[in-house]
């Protein structure tokens, strides 16, 4: 179980996290829109608009995954069940949390879903 100051200072975290990614977010929202609106494009400037797209929107793809992590701690802190391996149940440790207080697996699963990943990957 962890202490009500820590779980609160760990809240506090995310909370902050959540609104930068969603300040950032918008900000990529905004320099997308605001590409090709500066006059007429010879093919050079269409292909790198293209490219300049694509790459904000993969940014803002890894920024929704943040989020979504984010938003499911916050989630599990409703619950009542923040800092459990949503994988064995065993508790999740605090320099873990610290370090990354949307971790949803404790060190050993997430190892090993790592493992089964790069497997998985290999095939």
């Amino acid at each position: 179980m962890i202490p009500k100051k820590d779980l609160a200072r760990l809240k506090t975290r995310l909370l902050e996290e959540r609104m930068v990614l969603l300040r950032e977010m918008d900000k990529l929202i905004e320099e997308s829109n605001s590409f090709g609106k500066d006059g007429t494009m010879d093919i050079g400037d269409e292909a790198s608009e293209l490219s300049n797209r694509q790459l904000l929107l993969s940014l803002s793809e890894s920024e929704r995954e943040k989020l979504l992590e984010i938003d499911k701690a916050l989630e599990r802190m409703a619950e009542g069940t923040y800092g459990r391996c949503a994988e064995c149940g065993d508790p999740i440790s605090m320099k873990r949390l610290e370090v990354k207080p949307a971790a949803m697996y404790c060190i050993a699963c997430k190892t090993l879903l790592e493992k089964l990943k790069i497997k998985e990957f290999a095939l």
